[in-house]
């Protein structure tokens, strides 16, 4: 809904979940920065983008229950950010940044707002599948990926190739912020 004009928009449902999404990661940047006036206007920002979403003109208190949401989701996003980053070794920006940017690339898959059951197709599937495979080692600089396989393994066989029993990237000696850089 247009707040202004109470009017619906012409968002797709998944823009305007992005749109939530991003509000939520935006109220984690500003806890993670520990700027007060940051924190208020992500705020401030969350009760626009709900209010955007909602039919009617929100109520004090439900104000104040998208302010209390707002926080605790920021919290949380906040917490896993830091974790992440310290295990990664990277700035929690980095994190942030690429979490905004795989929240708006979701809203562009070519599947979002599609009318048919076309992702249902175990051919697209199997591409999709297929193209994960062949991202991920391109970023993991796996080179030894036979491509005429047609993608016929598996994650599990992937990992045993790369011969990691889990650890980090940067156990491995490898560069983690070459392929996310904000």
């Amino acid at each position: 809904m247009d707040h202004d004009t109470n009017e619906p928009t012409n968002r797709t449902p998944e823009e305007e979940a992005a749109a939530l999404a991003l509000a939520v990661v935006s109220q984690a940047a500003a806890i993670t920065q520990g700027d007060p006036a940051a924190v208020e206007a992500s705020d401030e920002n969350l009760r626009e983008v709900v209010a955007e979403l909602t039919d009617q003109p929100l109520t004090p208190r439900q104000e104040d229950v998208v302010a209390t949401l707002g926080v605790a989701g920021g919290s949380l996003a906040a917490g896993l950010t830091a974790a992440l980053a310290h295990e990664k070794g990277v700035d929690p920006g980095v994190i942030l940044g690429s979490t905004s940017q795989a929240i708006v690339a979701q809203t562009q898959s070519p599947f979002v707002g599609a009318d048919d059951d076309g992702d249902d197709d175990p051919d697209l599937v199997a591409q999709a599948e297929r193209d994960a495979r062949a991202h991920a080692a391109e970023r993991d600089g796996d080179h030894s990926v036979p491509w005429a396989d047609h993608g016929h393994r598996d994650m599990a066989d992937a990992g045993r190739e790369r011969g990691d029993a889990g650890e980090s990237r940067a156990d491995r000696g490898e560069d983690d912020d070459a392929d996310h850089a904000s």
